[in-house]
Protein backbone atom coordinates (compact mmCIF):
# COMPACT_ATOMS: atom_id res chain seq x y z
CA UNK A 1 0.00 0.00 0.00
CA UNK A 2 1.05 3.55 -0.72
CA UNK A 3 0.31 5.90 1.80
CA UNK A 4 0.48 9.26 0.25
CA UNK A 5 -1.26 12.43 -1.01
CA UNK A 6 -1.01 15.20 -3.56
CA UNK A 7 -0.53 18.31 -2.20
CA UNK A 8 0.20 20.40 -4.81
CA UNK A 9 0.62 20.00 -8.95
CA UNK A 10 2.21 23.48 -9.27
CA UNK A 11 4.24 22.50 -8.23
CA UNK A 12 4.83 18.76 -8.01
CA UNK A 13 4.63 18.28 -4.41
CA UNK A 14 3.53 14.67 -2.59
CA UNK A 15 3.22 13.81 0.83
CA UNK A 16 3.74 10.27 1.66
CA UNK A 17 3.85 8.24 5.22
CA UNK A 18 5.99 5.64 5.72
CA UNK A 19 4.58 2.92 6.68
CA UNK A 20 7.33 0.06 8.29
CA UNK A 21 9.45 -0.50 4.67
CA UNK A 22 11.85 1.72 4.35
CA UNK A 23 11.37 4.69 2.25
CA UNK A 24 7.80 3.98 1.18
CA UNK A 25 6.11 5.47 -0.58
CA UNK A 26 8.76 6.93 -2.16
CA UNK A 27 10.91 3.96 -2.57
CA UNK A 28 7.29 2.32 -4.15
CA UNK A 29 6.21 5.10 -6.90
CA UNK A 30 10.04 6.61 -8.00
CA UNK A 31 10.26 3.69 -10.60
CA UNK A 32 7.16 5.09 -12.26
CA UNK A 33 8.01 8.94 -11.98
CA UNK A 34 9.87 9.72 -15.56
CA UNK A 35 10.18 13.56 -15.50
CA UNK A 36 12.05 15.17 -18.09
CA UNK A 37 15.18 17.31 -16.95
CA UNK A 38 13.87 20.62 -15.94
CA UNK A 39 11.21 19.01 -13.41
CA UNK A 40 11.50 17.95 -10.53
CA UNK A 41 8.83 16.32 -8.01
CA UNK A 42 9.19 16.78 -4.03
CA UNK A 43 8.29 14.52 -1.54
CA UNK A 44 7.64 14.99 2.09
CA UNK A 45 8.23 12.02 4.46
CA UNK A 46 6.53 11.70 7.54
CA UNK A 47 7.86 8.96 9.42
CA UNK A 48 5.79 6.20 11.42
CA UNK A 49 8.93 4.84 13.46
CA UNK A 50 11.22 6.26 15.28
CA UNK A 51 14.88 6.61 13.17
CA UNK A 52 16.92 6.69 16.72
CA UNK A 53 17.75 3.20 17.30
CA UNK A 54 21.29 2.44 15.21
CA UNK A 55 20.31 0.07 13.56
CA UNK A 56 16.24 1.80 11.69
CA UNK A 57 18.73 4.79 11.03
CA UNK A 58 21.51 3.15 9.32
CA UNK A 59 19.09 1.31 7.17
CA UNK A 60 17.02 4.41 6.41
CA UNK A 61 20.08 6.22 5.54
CA UNK A 62 21.78 4.34 3.19
CA UNK A 63 17.82 4.14 1.27
CA UNK A 64 18.06 7.95 1.06
CA UNK A 65 21.77 7.95 -0.58
CA UNK A 66 20.69 4.83 -2.88
CA UNK A 67 17.35 7.08 -3.61
CA UNK A 68 19.03 10.46 -3.87
CA UNK A 69 21.61 8.56 -6.68
CA UNK A 70 19.32 7.14 -8.77
CA UNK A 71 16.39 9.63 -8.93
CA UNK A 72 18.16 12.94 -8.38
CA UNK A 73 15.03 14.55 -9.78
CA UNK A 74 12.86 13.22 -6.81
CA UNK A 75 13.65 15.57 -4.17
CA UNK A 76 12.47 14.45 -0.73
CA UNK A 77 12.23 16.66 2.96
CA UNK A 78 12.24 14.30 5.78
CA UNK A 79 9.59 15.32 8.87
CA UNK A 80 11.17 14.29 12.04
CA UNK A 81 8.77 14.07 14.94
CA UNK A 82 10.94 14.92 17.60
CA UNK A 83 13.93 17.18 17.82
CA UNK A 84 16.55 14.05 18.56
CA UNK A 85 15.33 12.77 15.82
CA UNK A 86 15.72 16.11 13.45
CA UNK A 87 19.37 16.56 14.76
CA UNK A 88 20.28 12.85 13.39
CA UNK A 89 18.88 13.36 9.90
CA UNK A 90 20.88 16.76 9.80
CA UNK A 91 24.05 15.70 11.24
CA UNK A 92 23.83 13.09 8.45
CA UNK A 93 23.28 15.44 5.44
CA UNK A 94 19.30 14.40 4.77
CA UNK A 95 16.87 17.38 4.09
CA UNK A 96 14.78 17.27 7.14
CA UNK A 97 12.33 19.48 9.41
CA UNK A 98 10.69 19.20 12.55
CA UNK A 99 7.45 19.03 11.90
CA UNK A 100 5.43 16.02 14.25
CA UNK A 101 3.00 13.91 12.21
CA UNK A 102 -0.21 14.17 15.26
CA UNK A 103 -0.40 18.17 13.77
CA UNK A 104 -1.98 16.40 10.93
CA UNK A 105 -4.98 15.06 12.99
CA UNK A 106 -8.09 15.87 11.87
CA UNK A 107 -9.24 17.60 15.19
CA UNK A 108 -13.11 17.99 13.54
CA UNK A 109 -12.77 13.96 13.80
CA UNK A 110 -12.39 13.76 17.67
CA UNK A 111 -14.08 16.15 19.98
CA UNK A 112 -14.58 16.65 24.11
CA UNK A 113 -17.54 14.43 25.02
CA UNK A 114 -20.00 14.66 28.57
CA UNK A 115 -20.69 11.27 29.01
CA UNK A 116 -20.91 9.15 32.52
CA UNK A 117 -17.35 7.45 33.15
CA UNK A 118 -17.43 3.84 32.72
CA UNK A 119 -13.81 3.47 33.03
CA UNK A 120 -10.63 4.80 34.47
CA UNK A 121 -8.31 4.74 31.82
CA UNK A 122 -8.57 3.66 28.19
CA UNK A 123 -5.85 2.50 25.84
CA UNK A 124 -6.53 2.40 21.89
CA UNK A 125 -3.28 -0.22 21.09
CA UNK A 126 -2.77 -2.48 18.54
CA UNK A 127 -2.24 -5.80 20.04
CA UNK A 128 1.37 -6.05 19.17
CA UNK A 129 3.87 -6.75 22.38
CA UNK A 130 5.59 -3.34 21.75
CA UNK A 131 2.83 -1.95 23.04
CA UNK A 132 3.17 -3.50 25.99
CA UNK A 133 -0.52 -3.53 27.27
CA UNK A 134 0.29 -5.69 30.41
CA UNK A 135 1.71 -2.32 32.29
CA UNK A 136 -2.18 -1.68 32.84
CA UNK A 137 -2.86 -4.64 34.79
CA UNK A 138 -2.97 -3.45 37.99
CA UNK A 139 -5.63 -0.48 36.43
CA UNK A 140 -8.94 -0.66 37.45
CA UNK A 141 -11.58 -0.72 34.71
CA UNK A 142 -8.98 0.16 31.64
CA UNK A 143 -11.05 -0.19 28.62
CA UNK A 144 -8.69 -1.89 25.55
CA UNK A 145 -9.39 -0.62 21.94
CA UNK A 146 -7.49 -2.75 20.06
CA UNK A 147 -6.82 -4.29 16.15
CA UNK A 148 -4.55 -6.68 14.57
CA UNK A 149 -2.05 -6.44 11.71
CA UNK A 150 -0.18 -9.78 11.90
CA UNK A 151 -0.64 -12.99 12.72
CA UNK A 152 2.04 -13.21 15.32
CA UNK A 153 -0.15 -10.56 16.73
CA UNK A 154 -2.64 -13.75 18.21
CA UNK A 155 0.18 -14.96 20.64
CA UNK A 156 0.08 -11.64 22.15
CA UNK A 157 -3.62 -12.28 22.27
CA UNK A 158 -3.50 -14.99 24.67
CA UNK A 159 -1.06 -12.79 27.07
CA UNK A 160 -3.34 -10.49 27.23
CA UNK A 161 -6.55 -11.95 26.88
CA UNK A 162 -6.44 -15.24 27.76
CA UNK A 163 -8.65 -18.24 26.84
CA UNK A 164 -11.18 -17.77 24.83
CA UNK A 165 -13.48 -19.26 27.11
CA UNK A 166 -15.74 -15.77 28.88
CA UNK A 167 -14.32 -14.96 32.18
CA UNK A 168 -11.36 -17.38 32.60
CA UNK A 169 -7.78 -17.41 32.51
CA UNK A 170 -7.41 -13.72 31.56
CA UNK A 171 -4.39 -12.44 32.75
CA UNK A 172 -5.88 -8.52 32.59
CA UNK A 173 -8.32 -9.20 35.46
CA UNK A 174 -9.45 -5.81 35.34
CA UNK A 175 -9.19 -4.77 31.85
CA UNK A 176 -12.59 -4.57 29.95
CA UNK A 177 -12.68 -5.81 26.54
CA UNK A 178 -16.05 -4.51 24.93
CA UNK A 179 -14.64 -5.43 21.58
CA UNK A 180 -14.91 -9.31 22.25
CA UNK A 181 -18.23 -11.59 22.75
CA UNK A 182 -17.98 -14.97 23.75
CA UNK A 183 -14.99 -15.01 23.92
CA UNK A 184 -14.21 -13.94 20.21
CA UNK A 185 -13.12 -10.32 19.38
CA UNK A 186 -15.93 -9.84 16.51
CA UNK A 187 -16.13 -5.70 16.67
CA UNK A 188 -13.32 -3.29 14.37
CA UNK A 189 -14.66 0.35 15.96
CA UNK A 190 -15.64 3.41 13.92
CA UNK A 191 -14.06 6.59 14.91
CA UNK A 192 -17.74 7.71 16.53
CA UNK A 193 -17.49 4.60 18.43
CA UNK A 194 -14.16 5.51 19.63
CA UNK A 195 -14.84 9.06 20.51
CA UNK A 196 -18.00 7.73 22.70
CA UNK A 197 -15.54 5.21 24.89
CA UNK A 198 -12.91 8.32 25.08
CA UNK A 199 -16.13 10.46 26.57
CA UNK A 200 -16.59 7.41 28.63
CA UNK A 201 -12.84 7.54 30.15
CA UNK A 202 -11.52 9.16 32.65
CA UNK A 203 -7.38 9.46 31.02
CA UNK A 204 -5.70 7.91 28.58
CA UNK A 205 -2.73 4.89 28.26
CA UNK A 206 0.30 4.83 25.71
CA UNK A 207 2.98 2.31 27.16
CA UNK A 208 5.29 1.69 24.32
CA UNK A 209 9.13 2.49 24.90
CA UNK A 210 9.73 2.88 20.98
CA UNK A 211 7.50 3.48 18.22
CA UNK A 212 6.41 6.69 15.76
CA UNK A 213 4.20 9.74 17.49
CA UNK A 214 1.20 7.50 17.75
CA UNK A 215 -1.90 9.15 16.83
CA UNK A 216 -3.54 7.37 19.32
CA UNK A 217 -1.57 9.67 22.05
CA UNK A 218 -3.02 12.51 20.21
CA UNK A 219 -6.53 11.20 20.12
CA UNK A 220 -6.52 11.19 23.46
CA UNK A 221 -5.82 14.68 23.89
CA UNK A 222 -8.33 16.15 21.55
CA UNK A 223 -10.79 14.63 23.64
CA UNK A 224 -9.89 16.10 26.88
CA UNK A 225 -7.99 13.12 28.21
CA UNK A 226 -5.10 13.59 30.18
CA UNK A 227 -2.18 11.03 29.27
CA UNK A 228 -0.33 8.65 31.26
CA UNK A 229 2.56 7.73 28.92
CA UNK A 230 6.16 6.14 30.20
CA UNK A 231 9.67 6.69 28.99
CA UNK A 232 9.93 6.48 25.50
CA UNK A 233 11.05 7.62 21.61
CA UNK A 234 9.34 8.18 18.51
CA UNK A 235 7.67 11.64 19.67
CA UNK A 236 4.77 11.38 21.27
CA UNK A 237 5.93 13.82 23.75
CA UNK A 238 5.95 16.80 21.69
CA UNK A 239 2.60 17.81 22.47
CA UNK A 240 2.61 16.72 26.34
CA UNK A 241 2.32 18.97 29.25
CA UNK A 242 3.06 18.27 32.69
CA UNK A 243 -0.16 19.69 33.49
CA UNK A 244 -2.14 16.94 31.64
CA UNK A 245 0.51 14.01 31.12
CA UNK A 246 1.67 11.74 33.62
CA UNK A 247 5.08 10.22 33.52
CA UNK A 248 5.10 6.72 34.58
CA UNK A 249 8.08 4.01 34.77
CA UNK A 250 7.32 0.60 32.86
CA UNK A 251 5.64 -1.89 35.50
CA UNK A 252 2.17 -2.29 36.47
CA UNK A 253 2.45 -0.84 40.00
CA UNK A 254 3.82 2.32 38.61
CA UNK A 255 1.31 2.71 35.78
CA UNK A 256 -1.34 2.20 38.47
CA UNK A 257 -0.26 5.08 40.58
CA UNK A 258 0.17 7.08 37.44
CA UNK A 259 -3.35 6.40 36.35
CA UNK A 260 -5.18 7.41 40.09
CA UNK A 261 -2.40 10.96 39.47
CA UNK A 262 -3.84 11.88 36.49
CA UNK A 263 -7.97 11.51 37.10
CA UNK A 264 -6.85 13.66 39.76
CA UNK A 265 -5.03 16.69 37.97
CA UNK A 266 -6.94 20.09 38.19
CA UNK A 267 -7.12 20.22 34.64
CA UNK A 268 -10.58 20.97 32.46
CA UNK A 269 -11.43 18.61 29.34
CA UNK A 270 -11.86 21.67 27.58
CA UNK A 271 -8.78 23.46 28.61
CA UNK A 272 -6.21 20.40 27.02
CA UNK A 273 -8.09 20.37 24.07
CA UNK A 274 -7.55 24.29 24.02
CA UNK A 275 -3.65 23.84 24.39
CA UNK A 276 -3.59 20.93 22.33
CA UNK A 277 -4.45 22.40 19.60
CA UNK A 278 -2.15 25.52 20.11
CA UNK A 279 0.29 23.47 19.44
CA UNK A 280 -0.69 21.91 16.71
CA UNK A 281 -0.82 25.18 15.29
CA UNK A 282 2.33 25.86 15.12
CA UNK A 283 3.39 22.58 13.59
CA UNK A 284 1.22 23.59 10.94
CA UNK A 285 2.34 26.52 10.49
CA UNK A 286 5.98 25.18 9.85
CA UNK A 287 4.59 22.72 7.20
CA UNK A 288 2.85 25.69 5.46
CA UNK A 289 6.37 27.43 5.38
CA UNK A 290 7.99 24.04 4.44
CA UNK A 291 5.38 23.77 1.04
CA UNK A 292 5.95 28.07 0.34
CA UNK A 293 10.05 27.16 0.77
CA UNK A 294 9.64 24.51 -2.13
CA UNK A 295 6.94 26.69 -4.57
CA UNK A 296 9.77 29.52 -3.93
CA UNK A 297 12.35 26.82 -4.88
CA UNK A 298 10.48 25.99 -7.59
CA UNK A 299 9.95 29.63 -9.19
CA UNK A 300 6.19 29.51 -8.17
CA UNK A 301 4.68 31.66 -6.15
CA UNK A 302 2.28 30.42 -3.71
CA UNK A 303 1.01 31.15 -0.20
CA UNK A 304 0.16 27.36 1.27
CA UNK A 305 -1.49 29.09 4.32
CA UNK A 306 -4.49 30.14 2.67
CA UNK A 307 -5.17 27.15 0.51
CA UNK A 308 -4.80 25.01 3.50
CA UNK A 309 -8.43 23.74 3.53
CA UNK A 310 -7.97 23.13 -0.09
CA UNK A 311 -5.36 20.70 0.75
CA UNK A 312 -5.88 18.97 4.55
CA UNK A 313 -6.95 15.56 4.89
CA UNK A 314 -6.31 13.42 7.72
CA UNK A 315 -3.03 12.41 8.43
CA UNK A 316 -2.21 13.80 4.86
CA UNK A 317 -2.09 10.69 3.80
CA UNK A 318 -5.04 8.32 2.27
CA UNK A 319 -4.28 4.46 1.84
CA UNK A 320 -4.23 2.84 -1.83
CA UNK A 321 -2.22 0.25 -3.90
CA UNK A 322 0.35 0.94 -6.26
CA UNK A 323 -1.78 0.80 -9.14
CA UNK A 324 -4.72 3.30 -7.73
CA UNK A 325 -1.79 5.92 -7.22
CA UNK A 326 0.03 5.89 -10.19
CA UNK A 327 -3.63 5.91 -11.82
CA UNK A 328 -3.81 8.83 -9.35
CA UNK A 329 -0.92 10.96 -10.80
CA UNK A 330 -2.03 10.38 -14.19
CA UNK A 331 -5.18 11.36 -13.73
CA UNK A 332 -3.39 14.59 -12.09
CA UNK A 333 -0.91 15.37 -15.45
CA UNK A 334 2.00 13.73 -14.16
CA UNK A 335 3.92 11.71 -16.75
CA UNK A 336 4.46 8.30 -15.57
CA UNK A 337 6.00 4.55 -17.10
CA UNK A 338 5.02 0.99 -16.01
CA UNK A 339 8.05 -1.61 -17.24
CA UNK A 340 7.82 -5.15 -17.91
CA UNK A 341 10.27 -5.79 -14.75
CA UNK A 342 8.22 -3.41 -12.52
CA UNK A 343 5.22 -5.46 -14.11
CA UNK A 344 6.53 -8.87 -12.67
CA UNK A 345 7.49 -6.88 -9.46
CA UNK A 346 4.08 -6.06 -8.46
CA UNK A 347 2.69 -9.68 -9.52
CA UNK A 348 5.08 -11.02 -6.95
CA UNK A 349 4.23 -8.58 -4.54
CA UNK A 350 0.24 -9.36 -4.87
CA UNK A 351 1.15 -12.84 -4.55
CA UNK A 352 3.13 -12.54 -1.64
CA UNK A 353 -0.02 -10.10 -0.08
CA UNK A 354 -2.68 -12.85 -0.98
CA UNK A 355 -0.45 -15.85 0.62
CA UNK A 356 0.13 -13.27 4.04
CA UNK A 357 -3.58 -13.09 3.65
CA UNK A 358 -4.46 -16.12 3.86
CA UNK A 359 -1.77 -17.26 6.63
CA UNK A 360 -4.05 -14.67 8.63
CA UNK A 361 -7.16 -16.24 7.92
CA UNK A 362 -5.65 -19.75 8.96
CA UNK A 363 -3.77 -18.30 12.13
CA UNK A 364 -7.28 -16.57 13.13
CA UNK A 365 -9.34 -19.82 12.52
CA UNK A 366 -6.79 -22.41 14.54
CA UNK A 367 -6.55 -19.90 17.39
CA UNK A 368 -9.94 -19.38 18.12
CA UNK A 369 -10.60 -23.53 17.58
CA UNK A 370 -7.70 -23.54 20.79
Amino acid sequence: MAGLHIVSDNPWIIHGYNFGNIFSPVKQLAPYLSPPKTERIHFILTLNWSLLPAHKFQSFHRAYLRHKRRYPNLIVTVLANEEAELKLLRDHGIRSELCNQNAFLDERRYTVLKRNKLYNAVTNSRMAPYKRIELARDVKDCCLITYFLDPEDLEYEKRIYGSHEEGKNCPMPFMKFPQYENGHYVHYFSIDKINEIYGQSRCGLILSAEEGACFAAMEYLLCGLPVVTTPNIGGRDEFFDKDYAVWAEPTPEAVAEAVEKAISLPISAEEIRRRTLEKVRKHREKYMQILNDIAREEGVDRDFQKEWDNFFINKMFTNMSEQEAVAMLQARGLHTRYSLLHRLHNGHKAFKLWLKGLEWKLARRKSEKD
